[in-house]
């Protein structure tokens, strides 16, 4: 596992296998490298400045956490989620993010909901633009905000861990989709007045139906025509 520089020392140097996963995880999430785009190793290792060895321990560790996927004697690739299963995926955030505010929500102070409802209020505004981009910043600033403030580092660390590529996929999904961006700015408005109000119940159900649990209209948006 990573371990901190020595107090008053100089910082750990990094391996060479963490600075291409930074790389590599950072080109994916951003769409520098798209969904469904093979990884070749010469043009990576002209891209990176390394050596094969720490590149392939990188996409190991990708492939790990369902970013990238390799065929044997064929390819390796980034992963293309399947649009069906973008509903699944969604889902299985919203468990965590429910695990997450059983410890932290009535731990939360006036000032520490006020910040939860200032990051909600820029998502919504994204989504009242429909602008995707500034609303999947804003949803990462309101869950970012969540995690720092939950007491289980193993929570925490799982969260960091498993969840990146969840969101990814759904991602991809929303950007190859027809966004409902009426219905989704309303279900994040429950949540706001629900965290403003300090319903600890509230903020359960409206966090449920952000993420389709529960709810009989389990359909992520119809395709864009």
């Amino acid at each position: 596992m990573p371990v901190p520089g020595s107090p008053g020392g100089a910082p750990a140097r990094r391996l060479a296998r963490d600075r291409a996963y930074d790389a590599l995880k950072d080109a994916i999430l951003t769409r520098t490298i798209l969904p469904g785009e093979r990884l070749d190793d010469d043009t990576l290792q002209a891209w990176l400045g390394m050596s094969k060895t720490p590149i392939r321990q990188a996409l190991h560790a990708l492939t790990v956490e369902g970013f990238v996927e390799t065929v044997a004697q064929s390819h390796t690739r980034v992963v293309e989620p399947r649009l069906e299963d973008a509903v699944a995926n969604l889902q299985t955030i919203g468990v965590v993010v429910l695990g997450i505010l059983d410890f932290v929500f009535e731990e939360l102070d006036e000032n520490e909901r006020r910040e939860l409802v200032g990051d909600l209020d820029v998502l919504i505004d994204a989504l009242d633009r429909e602008d995707i981009e500034d609303s999947i910043a804003g949803s990462q600033a309101y869950y970012a905000r969540l995690m720092a403030r939950c007491p289980n580092r193993v929570l925490v660390e799982f969260s960091a861990r498993t969840l990146a590529a969840r969101a990814y996929y759904v991602m991809v999904a929303y950007r190859a989709l027809e966004v409902k961006w009426g219905e989704a700015a309303a279900e994040y408005r429950l949540l706001r007045a629900a965290i403003e109000g300090g319903d600890g119940q509230a903020v359960a159900d409206a966090t449920k139906l952000v993420f389709r649990i529960g709810s009989p209209d389990t359909a992520i948006p119809k395709e864009a025509s």
